[in-house]
């Protein structure tokens, strides 16, 4: 008894220290004036997980995924899928009438509404009221219908103060449209184009004094991916490049896992507080492009190894599991 009695006071003091530890060391990150390091990201990550226990349903996140159409029914559900198997609670796929059967039979898993093409700004607005996070872009297509909806959906979020992901045909639509995300507020935006939606966003920032993301203004970075993955903020101690695992297989659907992964953990980021000054939404930003960064570097890497060339998107779904006890339990 005496014995187990040692063991658990031990237990409780090696929670403390770490917890303690964790709380030292984002305060000095939060403070640094120099570049993230990496290893402290890491660990900073493994502190915005939330408990499974004494959780009720939703509370671990709900994520909206706006996107899909009858030629792209993959990417949203990818992006929804992932965003489920790292942790989210709920996620709802908003996309057109012809596109949500197909998602349906995907998964069951899946809240799948089909009205995006029968456009009811009330209805829309009521389902991403109830959203922690929403991400625009996967599938969404790019009939010029659709990239006007899709700025409308913007300032909608914008007007919910809602945090945002932005990736794929998302970002085709702020490419027509720079200054639509412009001022967006906190906890704002996070846009993860490649190399080629990059050089195009670059193309249409107008020129002014500064870098190009800053264009947006403090609350809107961009994770940068590609080889090597270059996460850009207006504040230049949250900035970071990783080129950690990954493989030169690039399959498709790759970025939708990245960004419904983004989602959740941005969600878990700014519900953690880790930053408790008036950059923390800006801190919770870097932390969740790290997050996401690197457990899909972590997936394409363990499907590579099993798949080789033949390894599609799919597999590295399978794959998320143990990639994220591997980084981060």
């Amino acid at each position: 008894m005496f014995v187990n009695s040692l063991k658990y006071i031990y237990a409780c003091f090696l929670i403390i220290t770490n917890i303690c530890a964790i709380q030292t060391l984002t305060s000095n990150e939060c403070a640094n004036t120099n570049v993230l390091q990496l290893p402290n990201l890491k660990v900073i990550t493994k502190s915005i997980i939330p408990e499974l226990n004494g959780k009720g349903k939703g509370e671990a996140g709900k994520v909206g995924i706006i996107g899909g159409s009858v030629e792209y029914t993959g990417a949203p559900y990818f992006a929804a899928i992932s965003a489920l198997r790292v942790g989210a609670d709920l996620v709802y796929v908003i996309t057109t009438e012809n596109a949500a059967p197909i998602i349906k039979s995907y998964s069951p898993d899946l809240i799948v509404y089909p009205f995006l093409n029968a456009y009811s700004a009330s209805k829309l607005n009521f389902i991403l009221s109830k959203m922690d996070v929403v991400v625009i872009g996967p599938g969404l297509g790019r009939d010029d219908d659709i990239i006007k909806l899709t700025h409308e959906i913007i300032q909608t979020c914008q007007t919910l103060k809602k945090p945002l992901v932005i990736d794929a045909d998302g970002l085709y639509a702020v490419w027509k449209n720079v200054s639509v995300l412009k001022d967006y507020p906190s906890p704002g935006a996070i846009l993860t184009p490649n190399h080629k939606e990059a050089t195009r966003l670059i193309q249409a920032v107008p020129s002014k004094s500064g870098a190009w993301h800053d264009y947006w203004g403090k609350y809107v970075s961009v994770l940068n991916k590609g080889e090597q993955d270059r996460y850009l903020s207006s504040i230049v101690s949250f900035r970071w490049t990783s080129s950690e695992g990954g493989s030169g297989r690039r399959a498709g659907g790759q970025g939708d896992i990245l960004s419904g992964s983004l989602a959740t953990f941005f969600n878990w980021a700014l519900k953690s507080y880790i930053c408790e000054n008036d950059q923390s939404a800006q801190f919770a930003q870097s932390v969740a492009a790290y997050a996401a960064a690197k457990l899909t570097r972590s997936c394409n890497s363990k499907a590579y190894e099993t798949y080789g060339r033949s390894m599609i998107a799919s597999d590295m779904l399978k794959e998320i599991h143990r990639a994220f006890k591997d980084e981060f339990e």
